[in-house]
């Protein structure tokens, strides 16, 4: 059974869904969607214009046309982290209790303001011999996440959860990796740059930098005294050689080297941390990373290989028929639905859901009241469907009898018409086929005597012309002069002759040789079988003969019609 998932990303820039059955292996990409946001209606991850957002989210699900309406909202920020922490052996039911028990200790927001959900990462015995368990904790302030279940509640959407960006990025790029060695992956997105490192699919530190795409562009618009839209034209031109792009490249880069600087320290940071091996290799996507050169410089600023990876390589994307070329445009963007779309690769981890309790409070009731109301409407219809249908059993009862000895009355009395309508039905019959029988066997004489005029050689005269309707053959007495005549229009079957007398050129055979050849390749294939008789020299020269043709079936009424 299909199971479908709604992952929901509301960047700085645009909102973005994507839509996967999930049930299948490899996933499959059924749908996707993104809908640009006005500046400023979401800053550093935080809803500033509920309204804006709402109605981009709504106009999404228009133009989308996604199959339903319960998502996976993911949420980025300086308000939205991980840590790592580590906790007396509880039982499983137990370690969200104490995890709030000691969140204090690492999370930096206010206890009743502070949103939680945990990951059991591993146990372990500790040095002392006391057993402990490793637990990823993720956190976010509320006012962040409200916010977000705000603008999609707004927009008519049911959300089922809401996850952390950076688990969404690993569940959509590393594709459950079991490789030991940890490696980076880097989303540079319009307003923030989230770097998050895993190990086998499980991330181990996240930062979110408050910078991106956006950056570059106000770099550009600054320095070339450009509105924001042309310097984003501009950017996108990053590579050519003209004057106007190589100041925009000088523009932007002491941009773009702070914010590799940041992500260098960041990777550098996590490896000074105790008990932590080097990281093998950085994966980058989002929107920002197409940036012209920002790979290379990226890879020779950490010393470390640099990929660009594709969300879309693991998933099965028949169904939205995407060409290469834009599979390569729209990927960098869809990491992060995706990823809040694809469940975790190993089904004992528990999934990040930082949705508030009140609201899945609400859900839960909301869900429970509508399937109340259904099963009470289903009831109703039940009821007054069973008492309809004894009703309508009783009067169908009384009417059966008077309906059908009407209808044996009715048919009784039609008998006679229909044995008319059979006999005139078979009259009409014949009458066609008779009628096809003699058209075949008639001919169209005015038809057949213009095309007898025109295939007649120019110097010939018909002094006579008697045509006879029949069947018959046509045959040639032995005494008769003939000439060869080509067996494509030679016939033997005919409905009738014309006998005619012609007067032409002579000497001998020279008119009846052109007479006999003109019948010969008449296009129209009415006549053949000519057959000249005796051939008489006239005192002027000229010379007189009988002859007798053939009328083919091609001069029948059936095949023309000047006289029906």
């Amino acid at each position: 059974m299909a199971q479908l998932i709604v992952g929901l990303d509301i960047g700085t820039s645009a909102v973005r869904a994507a839509e996967l059955d999930v049930s299948l292996k490899p996933p499959q990409l059924l749908n996707y969607g993104q809908t640009g946001l006005p500046p400023g209606s979401v800053v550093d991850g935080e809803i500033h214009d509920a309204t804006a957002v709402s109605e981009a989210v709504r106009r999404l699900w228009k133009s989308g046309q996604f199959s339903t309406t319960s998502v996976i909202v993911g949420i980025a920020g300086l308000r939205a982290i991980t840590r790592e922490i580590e906790l007396p052996f509880v039982p499983d039911n137990e370690v969200d209790s104490a995890v709030r028990f000691h969140s204090e200790e690492v999370i930096p927001f206010a206890p009743d303001k502070t949103i939680l959900s945990s990951q059991i990462l591993s146990d372990y015995t500790s040095p002392e011999g006391a057993k402990m368990r490793r637990v990823l904790v993720a956190a976010a302030h509320a006012d962040l996440v409200e916010g977000v279940v705000a603008v999609a509640e707004g927009a008519g959407l049911v959300v089922k959860g809401v996850d952390l960006v950076s688990s969404a990025l690993v569940r959509a790029i590393s594709g459950g990796a079991t490789d030991d060695q940890p490696e980076a992956i880097v989303s540079v997105g319009a307003g923030l740059t989230v770097v998050v490192i895993h190990q086998n699919g499980r991330p181990q530190f996240v930062r979110t930098i408050g910078s991106g795409g956006n950056a570059t562009t106000a770099a550009i618009a600054s320095a070339l005294d450009l509105p924001l839209a042309d310097a984003e034209a501009l950017k996108r031109r990053l590579g050519d050689p003209t004057p106007q792009v190589h100041a925009a490249q000088q523009a932007i880069q002491e941009t773009v080297d702070n914010l590799i600087s940041e992500i260098r320290n960041s990777i550098q940071y996590f490896a000074s941390l105790p008990g932590r091996l080097p990281v093998s290799r950085i994966l980058v996507t989002g929107g920002g990373s197409s940036l012209h050169g920002f790979i290379p410089m990226l890879g020779a600023q950490i010393h470390l290989p640099v990929h660009s990876v594709s969300p879309l390589a693991r998933l099965d994307i028949t169904k939205v028929d995407l060409t290469p070329d834009q599979a390569a445009e729209v990927s960098p963007v869809l990491s992060t639905p995706i990823g809040l779309a694809l469940p975790e690769s190993n089904p004992a981890v528990k999934q990040f859901n930082l949705l508030p309790p009140e609201v899945i409070r609400r859900t839960r009731l909301n869900y429970i009241q509508q399937r109340t109301m259904q099963v009470a409407a289903v009831i109703v219809v039940l009821l007054a469907a069973f008492g309809v249908w004894k009703v309508f059993q009783v009067h169908s009862a009384q009417n059966d009898v008077s309906a059908l000895n009407s209808s044996i009355s009715t048919l009784n009395a039609q008998i006679p018409k229909y044995d008319l309508v059979v006999a005139a039905d078979t009259a009409y019959t014949q009458g066609k086929a008779r009628r096809t029988a003699v058209l075949g066997q008639s001919i169209d004489w005015p038809q057949a005597l213009t095309n007898l005029i025109s295939i007649t050689p120019a110097r010939l005269q018909v002094q006579s012309f008697v045509g006879t309707t029949g069947n018959g053959t046509a045959t040639t007495p032995a005494t008769t002069t003939t000439t060869t005549t080509p067996a494509s229009n030679t016939v033997s079957a005919s409905i009738g002759f014309v006998a005619t007398a012609l007067t032409g050129p002579g000497p001998g055979l020279t008119s009846p040789s052109q007479w006999t050849q003109a019948i010969a390749n008449d296009p129209a294939k009415m006549f053949a079988n000519p057959v000249p008789t005796s051939i008489a020299t006239n005192p002027d020269g000229s010379v007189s003969f009988p002859s007798t043709i053939s009328v083919t079936p091609f001069a029948s009424l059936a095949k023309n019609a000047s006289l029906q």
